[in-house]
């Protein structure tokens, strides 16, 4: 009976050792991707900064002739 109840027992433990694993896939892959959407919204930053500085500098270059 006691071998019985240690097999049922080991069982459940492997099933949440392998959910377990399947969750921190999901939450590595997850902040994988998060990361690499903050490095891409620091570059669109970065890039919408540079237009708008030469931007503004080319209007100063034609009002002032």
């Amino acid at each position: 009976m006691q071998n019985a109840s240690n097999d049922a027992q080991n069982k459940i433990n492997t099933q949440l050792i392998d959910y377990n694993k399947t969750q921190n896939d999901l939450i590595f892959k997850t902040r994988e991707r998060l990361f690499k959407l903050e490095h891409n919204f620091r570059l669109l930053i970065v890039t919408i900064a540079i237009v708008g500085s030469v931007t503004a500098l080319m209007g100063l270059v034609v009002i002032n002739g």
